[in-house]
């Protein structure tokens, strides 16, 4: 399994970069503080999937839900929204 990170850890509103899962394939996307942080209950970061138009809202990312397994084919990113505290990350693994 390889991880990478997809989203730098911070608290500014950003978008990670895309990750595309072949059909029949899976990828492992979560979150990730690069210090030893707690999680605040209140950090949610959301993952789209790509269509050809808006993007789909398809599950959050939170610290009581913080990996999900996506399955292909589909090209997804995760959204963070502005917050105030410790800095946060979103990572993948394949």
């Amino acid at each position: 399994m390889t991880q990478a990170s997809i989203l730098a850890p911070g608290n500014a509103a950003a978008t990670s970069s895309d990750v595309v899962v072949p059909a029949g394939e899976t990828v492992t996307v979560g979150l990730y503080s690069a210090t030893a942080d707690a999680f605040p209950n209140s950090i949610q970061m959301y993952i789209y999937q790509a269509t050809p138009g808006a993007d789909n809202l398809v599950s959050t990312l939170g610290n009581y839900n913080r990996s999900t397994v996506l399955v292909g084919p589909g090209t997804f990113r995760i959204k963070r929204t502005a917050y105030t505290g410790p800095a946060f990350g979103a990572f993948s693994e394949v």
